[in-house]
């Protein structure tokens, strides 16, 4: 009985870390998402699944190397565009 209990909980520990990289490459915290994956896998998987990524760190980026967002979209375009690829509004500078 001992015995599959720790087995059960060295599973849980294992299974948790399915929901914990699921959330890291969206820019989540890994180690509470371990912990939540462990305790409650059930929900945390889809819940992993389903959040959107923390795109501001890459957007971040991106305007330093040179892009802008577009006016009207909100898209992150090449800083020369005179024309946004993705609208097709014409850029006033």
């Amino acid at each position: 009985m001992e015995t599959e209990l720790i087995n059960v909980f060295k599973l849980a520990i294992i299974i948790g870390i399915i929901p914990a990289f699921i959330a890291r490459k969206k820019g989540k915290n890994f180690f509470m998402w371990w912990f939540y994956g462990t305790m409650m896998f059930i929900v945390a998987l889809p819940h992993a699944l389903l959040i959107k990524p923390q795109n501001q760190k890459a957007e971040e980026k991106q305007i330093q190397k040179g892009m802008k967002k577009c006016f009207y979209c909100a898209e992150l375009i090449e800083q020369e565009a005179k024309v946004c690829q993705y609208c097709g509004k014409l850029l006033h500078d």
